[in-house]
This record gives structure tokens, sequence and C-alpha cells, in this order.
């Protein structure tokens, strides 16, 4: 079997690799370079903290998935199990606990005075209760995919960075990709993250996602002090630190265009990190970036075969994706090969 994957991110590699373990012939094509769409700048966070039954199932699954194909390819991903700290303004955000417990996961709830024991210089008054999941944490995209990278060719799969893919479809049925030549394909796999609403729409294929814009900034290296990633619902301040020391950091994403960074992200960060944190108010932010990601209706990725033959679905992850794409991926390449 031969398939063409278009997007060199975490769900499109990975999906190569499982592909090629079973002797699928795989080539994937990068519009730009490795890490430059939302796989390369997204801060790395982990968990199974969701609202959603499928969801935790998948984040569950990319759990074991790392420590094993860490393992398989022989490659560091960087990844820390430090804790996954969740902040609530109310009781009634406390309510998707139940069902993260229901599905095994120790979840411990805390009030804002406990969560001091985890990360003593939080400001309690910030936040009224928390969620504790331990084994969730970061792990440094960078290092996922050239991990990825390397297990893909190992195993024979050809990556093509710079290589813009237009899918070619004869009579509802795919052909292959042509970057200015052609690569003939059984399945073409549309993994290209936030322009994959674009090659959908050009294969008049119906896509109701929306594409979401988020800045993230990183600081002068300190001390290691904080171990937990933490996010603060209400606000949607994230915020953890890097094996370096510097302070990672944004806002959650919103519907918007444009990929330049904003003055106004950096005040509001600033504000609502030093407010949480106050001991972030003498470090200097070193850069900022923004990316881009789309986001599957009801925040849940779209993977499956599509209407038009041989034309596989592998996008809409949100900023879940470092969370729950490797289980994806593993599903996209078995049902590719019993289709």
């Amino acid at each position: 079997m031969n398939v063409a994957i278009i997007g060199a991110g975490i769900a499109g590699l990975a999906t190569a690799y499982f592909l090629a373990k079973e002797g699928a012939k795989v080539k994937v094509f990068e519009q730009k370079f490795l890490l430059h769409g939302a796989s390369g700048r997204n801060s790395g966070g982990l968990t199974a903290q969701f609202n959603d039954e499928e969801l935790i199932k998948l984040a569950l699954r990319s759990e074991k998935l790392y420590e094993k194909l860490q393992s398989e390819i022989g490659f560091n991903f960087l990844l820390r199990r430090n804790g996954y700290l969740k902040l609530f303004n109310s009781e009634e955000e406390l309510r998707e606990v139940n069902l993260q417990r229901k599905f095994g996961l120790k979840v411990e709830v805390l009030q804002a005075e406990e969560v001091k024991e985890i990360f003593p210089d939080i400001n309690v008054k910030v936040f009224r209760f928390a969620s504790y999941y331990p084994k969730g944490g970061v792990v440094f995209p960078w290092a996922v995919i050239w991990g990825l990278a390397k297990g893909c060719r190992d195993l024979g799969v050809e990556i093509y960075d710079f290589k813009k893919a237009e899918v070619v479809v004869e009579n509802g049925k795919v052909r292959g990709v042509n970057t200015g030549e052609f690569h003939e394909a059984d399945v073409v796999v549309n993994s290209a993250g936030a322009w994959s609403k674009e090659i959908n729409e050009k294969l008049g294929i119906k896509d109701d996602r929306t594409i979401i814009r988020e800045e993230i900034c990183v600081t002068e290296s300190i001390k290691p002090y904080l171990d937990p990633y933490i996010l603060h619902v209400s606000s949607g301040l994230f915020l953890s630190q890097s094996m370096r020391g510097e302070i990672v950091g944004g806002i959650v994403g919103k519907q918007n265009g444009g990929i330049n960074s904003s003055l106004d992200f950096l005040i509001r960060y600033a504000k609502l990190a030093t407010n949480l944190v106050p001991k972030l108010k003498s470090l200097a932010v070193l850069r900022q970036w923004v990316g881009v990601y789309d986001e599957g209706i009801d925040g849940k990725p779209v993977v499956g075969f599509s209407n038009v033959q041989g034309f596989y679905q592998l996008n809409g992850f949100g900023r879940k994706g470092m969370s729950i794409a490797l289980a994806c991926a593993e599903k996209a390449a078995e049902e590719i090969l019993n289709a």
C-alpha cells in the first residue's frame, strides 16, 4: 500500500511511523519545514483531564504510546510527568472530575490553600479550587517531532519538506498528490493542521472546523522550581517551566487571523501570570511567538475516511494535540491498513 501524508506534525509523522511498521510505503509532505505548524509552536502540556469519554480514552492511550515510542525509536522526547494543575473559580467547573475518575484517572480535587503544597508560590486568591492529575505534565514538542522523524526515516519513510502537496482526485477517488511532480498513492491523509480546512475546501468537502490563533512567550531562565503544568480555566492562562529554567506560557487562543505577535498579548499575559505567581514580576521576556491550530466541532478531532474515496481526515485537534494525537495516529494507521 502506498500512502501520502500531508503535514509533518505529530499526527502525520506518528501515522507514517505506525503505517511503515506494518510494511506500507509512506511519503510525508510538509509545505514548510518540520516544526513550522502547531506541533512546533505549542507549550507541550500533557493531560487526560477532559470532559469527554472519547478524549479521555485517547489521552490515556497516548500516555502509554509516549513511553513505548521513546524506547522503540531510541530517542528521548524530554517527557516530564510532574503533574497537571487545572485551576477553577467555581464548583460547577469541577464536575468534569467525576467523569475522569470513572475512567480511572487518579485526579485529586484540592482547595486553593492545598495547592500550595504542590507549588508554594501560587497566589490562592486568584482561584477557589483545583484538580491535580499527577500523571500529567510536559513534553518538549521539538524532541517529539525530531524523534518521530528519525523513527520514520529508519523505517524507510520519505519525508519531504518545503513541498506543498495538492491532492489529485479522479472520478471521486484519490490518485495521489502533486508537488510539481506526481506521487501516486492509494490513500492520502490530510494531517495539515490549520491548513487542513483549505485542502478540504479545494476538494469540495464541507468543513466546519475553526482556526485558532494562540500566542506564547518564554522568559529568561531561573532555577527550576515550578513542577506542574498549570492551566487557569477561567482566564485561559497557562504556564510551565522548561528543563532549562524558562517560564513558558500564554493565554488560550481565540478564533482570529494573523500570525504576528502582539503587545496586547504580552501586557495581558504579564498581568495574569504575575497575579497568579507574583515572583515572576522581575523576569524578562526573551521571545514570543504565534501558533495557529484547527479545532473540530465540540472540541473533538476529525479522524476517518471522507466522502472522497481514499482521502483520510486526521486533523481538528485544537490544543489537545500533544495529549491525544499519538492515539489518533495509531487508530488512523489501523483503519487505513484495513480499508
